[in-house]
């Protein structure tokens, strides 16, 4: 356990990420927790009449398939903060549908969801491009939950509460968080004295390991607890004050390291989509909850000017019923969507589709038509086309854990 994060033993060290602050883009993921219902955000389904929204077999008893909403050529349920968000964003969004997870397990979902691969153990894309940008990078991969496995890549950074952050970059600080109050339990002298003696400490004891994992996992610990200077760096970033929403909590924190050079990638996430009972009055302002979350950040991105430099990917560990059950609920269901935006996703496109029981279609692979006997999205196709995205595919590190669809589809371009 290393004071921000928990380290996991064996991250690999790379030439590129001890070169200096990252540039590259920041890639965040945003988790939907528990399963959530496209048809009632981005795969619009609603009742075909009002009669029909009284019985259980409805699509969707919140709205009608007669007023679902347009937004360029995206399609939306109407209900509610959804009419706003497309309306507004719809330009740079682009909407995958039809996904087929192949589960309704929640932890086999999630993993499929964000690694590409039912396969138990894989890194998320997340883990894979910090570990190929940034493994040496003091907050490279930073999660607050979701999937995130790292197979050892790089280490995760889990940041529960904020003020920790103060008390890290200032260890000497008797009060961090009141910057009127700059007394310290050392003088520099001496805790420059102690910093040389945990180094040399360091030293010796990495000298008497012949394992490279277990050498690397002690560089990696060390680096953490001796990264105060990057840590105050990320401190000017911080606002003043922090958004009462834990979704852009999150988010502020992810902008913040981005801009101090020490992050790569973040997964924020939100929970309570798992609705067995109450499903339309417990879920939709959950989603509401998600566009908020999306919105904040895109609008977050252009105010301190790296808007061009963020790729956002929303998913969930897959898709609920058709039809709801006897509570009034909805229950888990293998098909589901993503939504993307950002530096190099085509907006104002979707791609995939799903029957008037949200059963997907498949796709013709080259053209990404629907088409008969053609191929039906998954996870895989989305994660393939993200690592090229990101310039890593060919990466010895990522090549270590291929993905098993063969068909490499055009999803960005």
């Amino acid at each position: 356990m290393a004071g921000l994060g928990v380290v996991a033993a064996g991250s690999l060290s790379r030439d590129a990420a001890a070169a200096g602050p990252y540039t590259g883009p920041l890639w965040v993921h945003l988790h939907a927790s528990g399963g959530w219902d496209p048809t009632s955000l981005c795969d619009p389904k609603g009742a075909m009449s009002v009669e029909e929204q009284e019985r259980r077999e409805a699509m969707n008893r919140s709205y009608l398939n007669a007023d679902i909403g347009t937004a360029g050529n995206l399609r939306f349920a109407p209900v509610g903060g959804n009419a706003e968000f497309f309306q507004k964003h719809h330009s740079r969004l682009l909407v995958i549908n039809g996904i087929d997870t192949a589960t309704n397990s929640h932890d086999a979902g999630v993993r499929n969801t964000w690694s590409g691969t039912l396969r138990e153990g894989k890194p998320g894309f997340a883990a894979l491009v910090a570990g190929v940008h940034g493994g040496e990078l003091p907050m490279g991969f930073i999660s607050n939950g979701g999937y995130d496995t790292t197979a050892n890549l790089v280490a995760v950074t889990r940041v529960p509460d904020t003020g920790l952050l103060q008390r890290l970059a200032y260890p000497n600080r008797i009060d961090p968080s009141n910057n009127e109050n700059l007394d310290q339990y050392h003088t520099d002298a001496t805790m420059t004295r102690i910093l040389e003696a945990r180094q040399a400490r360091h030293g010796v004891k990495l000298e008497q390991q012949r394992l490279p994992h277990v050498k690397q996992a002690m560089s990696t610990l060390f680096t953490s607890r001796v990264g105060q200077n990057e840590l105050k760096q990320l401190i000017q970033f911080l606002p003043e004050e922090f958004e009462s929403a834990s979704l852009k909590r999150q988010a502020q924190v992810a902008l913040a390291a981005y801009r101090a050079g020490i992050c790569v990638s973040a997964n924020l996430t939100i929970g309570g989509f798992d609705t067995h009972g109450n499903h339309d009055d417990s879920h939709i302002p959950r989603l509401t909850q998600i566009c908020d979350g999306v919105d904040f950040l895109l609008t977050a991105a252009e105010e301190q000017g790296i808007a061009d430099r963020i790729v956002i990917v929303v998913g969930s560990d897959f898709g609920r019923t058709p039809g709801y059950n006897e509570g009034n609920g909805k229950d888990h269901w293998n098909i589901t969507s993503m939504m993307l935006v950002g530096a190099g996703i085509p907006g104002n496109r979707v791609i995939g589709a799903t029957d008037d029981r949200h059963n997907p279609i498949e796709v013709d692979p080259v053209t990404l038509e629907p088409r008969e006997g053609g191929v039906r999205i998954t996870p895989g196709h989305v994660h393939k086309a993200l690592r090229k995205l990101a310039g890593i595919a060919d990466d010895p590190l990522v090549q270590r854990f291929p993905l098993s669809e063969e068909e490499d589809l055009p999803l960005f371009g």
